[in-house]
């Protein structure tokens, strides 16, 4: 008789443990649905926008690769293999055709270093620069090596700018948090 009590507890544990770990994904499913409704509702806001004042598709364009490369992330943060997420959105996205002006080739440059950092965390600053080169040159074929070397350059450079700037405040604010006031 002990045995089979000990069978059920054991079973009722496991069951616990399953309905705690069910509770836990359609938690994990919600909020990332929460996160993409976000960003389509952002979406649209920038399309009405666009349609109203004229301006150019190419920002639309931005926040679409933004999602891409964040919905891209969650999927790998929760587990799926590289096999079954699509490419990488930035060289599997075309945008505006083949004609490219120099702003949208920064932007383009942007954002594919953008998604090089958020997939390589951990990789070197050269490294980076690197793959984002490769990604940079798949999306403009048409463009040689050393001027798009130059691109990408100026922007790895203004996200470094960027990165050092708010590691600069982060310490004025700590250090103004933390210093004791002349009144004590």
């Amino acid at each position: 008789m002990n045995v089979y009590i000990f069978i059920l507890c054991i079973l009722a544990i496991i069951l616990a443990i399953l309905n705690i770990y069910q509770y836990l994904i359609m938690r994990a499913a919600l909020r990332i649905a929460e996160i993409l409704y976000v960003m389509s509702r952002n979406v649209r806001e920038k399309a009405t926008e666009v349609r109203r004042t004229q301006k150019d598709v190419e920002i639309i364009e931005a926040h679409l690769f933004d999602i891409a490369t964040s919905a891209r992330s969650l999927l790998k943060s929760l587990g799926r293999s590289e096999k079954a997420i699509d490419p990488d959105p930035t060289t599997s996205l075309t945008t505006n055709g083949h004609h490219r002006d120099s702003d949208s080739l920064i932007r383009l440059a942007d954002n594919i270093f953008y998604a090089v950092k958020e997939e390589n965390p951990e990789a070197g600053w050269d490294e980076t620069i690197e793959i984002a080169l490769d990604r940079f040159l798949k999306k403009v074929p048409s463009m040689e090596r050393e001027p798009a070397r130059k691109i990408v350059t100026v922007v790895a450079q203004e996200h470094r700018a960027k990165a050092l700037e708010q590691m600069i405040h982060k310490e004025n604010f700590e250090q103004a948090l933390f210093t004791p006031g002349k009144d004590e």
